[in-house]
């Protein structure tokens, strides 16, 4: 689902973003990117995003070559990736079911499918009962869940996260987990980039730890057995 090879970003003046990365990250898998304010987390998703563009290396989303896609496709390629941030980017004069919505509506989506996804997607993430209610209205956690609904209506084959439990209490990050957790038993890709040590040694999945640019650590810890995974539904449930 992504490659990376010997990838390097630099920003000015001579900071370095990330620096000689190499990763491979599968369909399918749940990924933690971990490391220090700074370690080149979020360069690294905008780099998959193609916000920002390598000094020197290969980018591969899907099968697609960044370094050859043309501006004119930047944007189909960002509709197959969904995006989970830790502000929640909700539009705050548009009802929760209108946020949900207009990820369907910029794609071209027809109003009678609308009708039929977003009271599915809310049902799914347990908003159902504030379909009406804006964002204002609304604890954080439910505005997480919100934007995690908005970012998984279109089943994208990618899905990114960047600090989704940091504005929210650890017993309501939990339940954000429980909701990725499920999103990628769908066969979507997660990739979320966290602080939240706890969190990332209480589940038993492919860490990826950035320190200066550099990739330092690539642990896969076994949460594809059986055993991991019940493992895991157990601390999350």
């Amino acid at each position: 689902m992504i490659v990376f090879e010997d990838v390097t970003k630099v920003y000015d003046p001579d900071v370095v973003g990330l620096q000689d990365f190499t990763c491979h990250i599968g369909k399918g898998e749940f990924v933690f990117l971990v490391g220090a304010s700074g370690s080149g987390k979020s360069t690294l998703i905008k780099l998959v995003l193609k916000e920002l563009v390598p000094e020197t290396g290969r980018i591969l989303v899907a099968g697609r070559n960044l370094g050859t896609l043309r501006r004119s496709k930047v944007p189909l390629l960002r509709r197959n990736i969904g995006c989970v941030f830790q502000d929640f980017k909700l539009l705050p004069n548009k009802t929760i079911f209108d946020n949900v919505a207009y990820a369907l509506e910029v794609v071209g989506e027809p109003r009678r499918s609308i009708r039929r996804k977003v009271p599915e997607i809310l049902s799914l993430v347990g908003l159902a009962d504030k379909t009406n209610s804006y964002p204002h209205e609304i604890s954080g956690g439910e505005q997480q869940r919100v934007s995690v609904a908005r970012a998984f209506v279109n089943h994208p084959p990618l899905l990114l996260a960047d600090e989704p439990t940091g504005n929210i209490d650890p017993e309501t990050a939990i339940g954000i987990m429980q909701l990725l957790v499920r999103i990628n038993r769908t066969g979507t890709t997660v990739v979320i980039a966290t602080h939240d040590r706890d969190m990332v040694n209480r589940m038993r999945r492919r860490v990826l730890q950035l320190d200066n640019g550099r990739l330092v650590r690539d642990e896969r810890r076994g949460g594809y057995d059986q055993v991991a995974d019940a493992e895991e539904q157990e601390v999350l449930s």
